[in-house]
């Protein structure tokens, strides 16, 4: 029994403080980090979605200060536009003729006019 100890002692039995064993990846542990990475991924896209884009500086003014529209219908479409960056930047970019055009038909899709 004594020299069964000391080989465990000496490492002579793979049990001992330097042996290194390494690890198989069974089907539970993949599915586990499969499930952790998609969490991760998740959450990565959710703080994409809430990352604030500014707005183009002149919107506020080609919405709110068009003549002919109630001031709600005008804070209807601002807000939409404040969602949609780039309906926002091509609304800035319109003659006023188009802004109006652009104005009427949204507001009427919108029960608004």
């Amino acid at each position: 029994m004594e020299s069964h100890l000391n080989k465990d002692v000496a490492g002579g039995s793979g049990s001992g403080v330097g042996s290194k064993r390494k690890r198989c990846i069974n089907d539970e542990d993949l599915n586990v980090m499969s499930g952790m990475t998609a969490a991760v991924r998740e959450v990565v896209d959710a703080i994409r979605e809430t990352k604030v884009e500014p707005s183009h500086p002149d919107l506020y003014g080609a919405v709110m200060f068009m003549p002919g529209f109630t001031e709600e219908a005008l804070i209807v479409a601002y807000s939409h536009l404040l969602d949609n960056r780039a309906h926002g930047n091509a609304f800035v970019n319109m003659t006023d003729s188009h802004r109006v055009l652009w104005l009427r038909t949204f507001l009427a899709k919108h029960y608004y006019v």
